[in-house]
């Protein structure tokens, strides 16, 4: 081994300079594997911002969206119960205008079977006087006046349909 390694001294300094020229060749490849990591989390700062705007694009056109959807959903609602409302009223329409009508019919009748009746028994209409007791008279009553009685017209009643 002597042969290869004359001095220790000269093997020193080589030592010596290859630590510091290593150290320098060190010191270069940090720096730039720094400003490479730098870049990367730069790059990686950007990706995430990037990705993180993406995620709150998506998040509010998903929102409005929804919106959207509710508001449709609410406006079909309100179609259909109007729908809804203007049908029943039409039906209670049509049902109350039946429900008149048949009453009136019924009301119609009656009165054409109460005037058959009387036109059966005649003189049930006519309104006869009434007998009233003739008492004698006080002295100091005044001499009564005779009524004029007409007899009362039928009442008529026309129903027009």
């Amino acid at each position: 081994m002597v042969d290869y390694y004359n001095d220790e001294e000269e093997l020193d300094s080589v030592d010596d300079e290859d630590d510091r020229s290593f150290r320098g060749r060190d010191s270069e490849e940090d720096t730039e594997d720094a400003s490479e990591t730098d870049l990367a989390k730069h790059d990686e700062d950007d990706y995430v911002e990037i990705k993180e705007q993406m995620y709150q694009d998506k998040l509010a056109s998903l929102k409005r969206q929804l919106q959207q959807l509710q508001e449709e959903q609410v406006e079909r609602n309100y179609i259909k119960e109007k729908k809804a409302a203007v049908k029943e009223f039409d039906d209670k329409k049509v049902e109350l205008k039946e429900n008149l009508i048949a009453e009136l019919e019924e009301k119609k009748k009656m009165i054409e079977n109460e005037k058959l009746t009387m036109e059966l028994t005649g003189d049930s209409m006519e309104v006869k006087p009434i007998m009233t007791r003739k008492l004698r008279r006080r002295p100091n009553d005044p001499v009564p006046i005779p009524d004029k009685r007409r007899k009362p017209a039928p009442d008529i009643l026309h129903v027009n349909s």
